[in-house]
């Protein structure tokens, strides 16, 4: 229905639309823009530096690529929901000042949650677009059955440690689940990261792990500023910057590699389309439409028991406004 050209002005009128309403709310203390001021925040923040990279680059993930950047936003808040439910074993962080209306504190949960990917890889774009770590060589990584057999022990031992005894190895989920998602990545023949370490190419990682470390700082920064919240049950020595012992922010960075993993492998019910620009279709037969149905099934259902055991468990706080 739009060509380019037209997507790029509605984004960014979208987004400066976005900020003046979500600051105004924030400092005017109107309700709920107030309450939801981080939705606000991060959804203006992912137009606006799409925008900058179709600018500097000719091409950008929402502009360019609209309904990869749907998809991948509908991923994104499956699989934030998967971690919200092994939060609940995991009791790593908790919600307070939620809405105590439904629609207004699900809507709210939704759209945060369906940003985090979107955020992250546009970040990343714009560290590229920038051109940190282009060209950037290093040793080739031999990857080998022994090698990916060792990926899943080690995932595997990881995860148990964290649901095991949370209390004591619940950051072991913050990577887990790369070293469980990674070999299947490799052998799918979809996008993976290991495929970029055995060709000598570490740029991608550190950039997803730059962009891992911006975003957490912006996340936890725009948290602070809203009414409703989220706090870490976390207790380190050193420094802290909005509510977050400094060296914890290392875990962003570790989630972000996570998260390219997990959606990359989520990829492989779409024939190995992502977000990418020049993905790689991942070979041999390609999923059918059941395929389509059963991920849009899971994400739905997936969505609404992650609502309710959240509103049951991990909400310490509800509040209403007149």
């Amino acid at each position: 229905m739009f060509d380019e050209d037209s997507r790029l002005k509605l984004f960014l009128y979208a987004a400066i639309f976005l900020t003046v309403l979500g600051y105004t709310g924030r400092y005017v203390g109107l309700e709920p823009l107030h309450n939801q001021f981080l939705v606000f925040a991060v959804w203006a923040y992912i137009l606006f530096i799409d925008n900058i990279n179709y600018r500097f680059s000719g091409s950008s993930l929402a502009v360019s690529r609209t309904g990869e950047f749907l998809v991948l936003a509908l991923w994104s808040l499956a699989i934030s929901c998967v971690f919200e439910l092994l939060n609940l074993r995991l009791g790593a962080w908790y919600y307070t000042g939620q809405p105590a209306t439904i629609s207004t504190r699900w809507l709210g949960l939704a759209l945060g949650r369906a940003s985090f990917l979107p955020g992250l890889f546009i970040t990343a774009e714009l560290l590229k677009t920038f051109g940190l770590f282009r060209g950037l060589k290093s040793n080739p990584v031999p990857v080998t059955r022994r090698m990916l057999r060792c990926s899943y022990y080690t995932g595997a031992v990881l995860l148990l440690l964290a649901l095991a005894a949370p209390g004591l190895f619940w950051p072991l989920a913050g990577c887990a689940f790369f070293f469980l998602a990674e070999p299947l990545n490799y052998r799918l023949g979809v996008a993976s990261l290991l495929r970029e370490w055995e060709g000598g190419l570490p740029g991608k990682t550190l950039r997803l792990a730059s962009a891992g470390l911006v975003c957490g700082f912006l996340w936890n920064a725009w948290n602070t500023a809203a009414g409703a919240q989220w706090g870490y049950l976390l207790k380190f020595p050193g420094p802290e910057a909005f509510g977050l012992p400094l060296p914890a922010y290392l875990g962003f960075a570790l989630f972000a590699l996570q998260a390219y993993s997990l959606y990359s492998l989520a990829s492989s019910l779409r024939g190995g389309r992502t977000w990418e620009e020049g993905a790689w279709p991942m070979p041999g037969r390609l999923p059918g439409l059941r395929a389509q149905y059963a991920s849009a099934l899971f994400i739905i259902v997936t969505f609404y028991i992650t609502c309710r055991a959240v509103d049951a468990h991990t909400i310490r706080l509800y509040i209403a406004w007149i």
